[in-house]
């Protein structure tokens, strides 16, 4: 259906996948016509939403086993991330003790992380959001590095997760 106008063609139902392309107008390259040139863009050049869902063994391995949450971007590239929400889903066993969740480049460490998740599921027995906040402790490089979650300390509380992303892939 080339012929078939842009504003015809069925709506995306849900967000972009990474891979996704969109078609933009480079209104400074003027090869194309006075307007600008027609290019395409992937969605993770954009805004990207990751959902990763964890479970309740790989959350208790956190703090020895980071889990990769974003892939490295690949050479001259970086991830920014926007923002962040941790769904949790309480199972059996309350969190006794103050944990957080740790997110960065590389593998993320207690004294080298970009994002927290403040006392995760601490005393609580019911499901939860719990907002990613920043955490501006950090030495690592962004530059062709994954996103990772690790764990401050070991969790024996029993919940699973699903940590939701939202980032763009940048040329640094």
């Amino acid at each position: 259906m080339a012929a078939q106008r842009l504003t015809d063609k069925a709506a995306l139902a849900q967000q972009p996948a990474k891979d996704d392309l969109f078609m933009v107008v480079d209104a400074s390259d003027t090869t194309g016509s006075a307007a600008g040139t027609s290019k395409k863009i992937e969605a993770k050049h954009v805004i990207t939403v990751v959902s990763k869902s964890l479970s309740s063994a790989e959350i208790q391995a956190l703090h020895t086993t980071p889990i990769e949450l974003i892939a490295a971007p690949g050479a001259g590239f970086g991830i920014l991330i926007h923002s962040g929400l941790a769904d949790n889903v309480y199972d059996s066993v309350t969190e006794s003790s103050r944990r957080m969740g740790l997110i960065g480049y590389g593998t993320p460490t207690l004294s080298s992380h970009n994002y927290m998740i403040v006392n995760w599921m601490w005393n609580q027995t019911a499901d939860g959001n719990a907002q990613i906040m920043p955490g501006a402790i950090s030495t690592t490089v962004m530059a062709n590095q994954p996103v990772k979650i690790a764990a401050s300390l070991a969790i024996t509380g029993d919940f699973t997760s699903t940590i939701h992303l939202s980032y763009t892939i940048i040329k640094l």
